[in-house]
């Protein structure tokens, strides 16, 4: 093994957390979203109940964690420079996987309804002017992707990757999309922290994981305000029924549509998938050759990990599947 190769080994010989210690921590985070967030938010505006979830319910209880088991904070959150490149990858992955994130998002959403007969139509609750979407971008997009990377690719994936990269990364990603307290978009989250993890995996950096879940969130966050100012333009231009009703089913839109418009929306939306697909291919490949020296396949843990060691994990997991069904 050559100098750089042990340097490299080197950042995944780092003491990592243990499992109890990171499904206690878990747990408490959810505890803590589950039973102070909400009366946070119904208190507070849901800006301002947040933002101080993020950085209070989210991101404190990891790096208090890590400060009080004195773990070396900067080696377990990969806190690395990284180059410029990556970021503009990361970017148009992260724009390009969009589209491929909304079919899974579909099916998800088409499973939902034929198990519970309906699905409800869901929007970021944000208002129409320039200073709300600032305050958006600011909450659901900085400090979201700030706040819940430092939790989850940062601590939780680190103690998982004693059972090897991809299923660190995974498990990550399950526990992330689970933290949404939604089925209905489940698919979703847990593939877009599939791709964050892989993407900090790979370049060896939070940051760019940050950016990256900051990116999707942006994305989003403009996307519903530019579909709000549309609807109060044809509002003011005298079109009628432009809102879709509170609770209608989002497969409801397509009722009433010819077979022609159906089959021209399914081709536009396949060129489209496949396109980004394609496009995204082609990052990914790029990202992968421009990070193979930051990365080698971390040791899997040579000993066995009791089952024990998981049950600090049960609390959380069962009062989110709680939540859950109970929504």
């Amino acid at each position: 093994m050559d100098e750089h190769s042990v340097e490299v080994q080197e950042q995944y010989d780092v003491e990592k957390p243990r499992i109890w210690q990171v499904g206690l921590l878990y747990s408490l985070v959810v505890i803590l979203l589950v039973f102070v967030s909400t009366k946070l938010q119904e208190a507070l505006q849901f800006n301002i109940g947040g933002l101080i979830s993020e950085v209070f319910l989210i991101m404190l209880p990891p790096l208090v964690f890590l400060f009080i088991f004195r773990f070396d904070t900067k080696k377990v959150l990969r806190w690395n420079r990284t180059s410029f490149v990556n970021f503009v990858l990361a970017f148009g992955i992260v724009i390009f996987g969009i589209p491929i994130v909304g079919v899974f998002n579909l099916l998800n959403i088409l499973i939902v309804k034929l198990l519970s007969g309906t699905v409800e139509t869901t929007q970021i609750p944000i208002g129409s002017g320039v200073g709300d979407l600032f305050i958006g971008v600011l909450v659901i997009a900085i400090s979201a992707g700030i706040c819940e990377e430092v939790l989850f690719r940062g601590v939780i994936q680190r103690s998982f990757e004693r059972f090897g990269s991809v299923k660190s990364i995974l498990i990550t990603a399950f526990l992330f999309g689970l933290t949404h307290f939604s089925f209905q978009s489940l698919f979703g989250t847990f593939l877009l922290g599939a791709l964050i993890g892989f993407l900090v995996y790979k370049s060896d950096s939070l940051m760019i994981g940050m950016f990256a879940h900051f990116t999707n969130n942006a994305v989003a966050v403009v996307l519903n305000w530019v579909s709000i100012k549309m609807l109060e333009f044809l509002e003011k231009m005298g079109v009628e029924n432009v809102n879709n009703p509170a609770g209608q089913d989002v497969f409801s839109q397509f009722q009433g549509m010819s077979i022609p418009e159906i089959v021209f929306m399914a081709a536009v939306a396949l060129a489209v998938v496949s396109f980004s697909a394609a496009v995204f291919g082609v990052l990914v490949y790029w990202f992968i050759k421009l990070n193979s020296k930051n990365v080698e396949k971390p040791r899997e843990n040579q000993t066995r990990v009791s089952i024990i060691e998981f049950i600090p994990l049960i609390p959380g997991l069962l009062l989110v599947a709680y939540i859950c069904i109970n929504k």
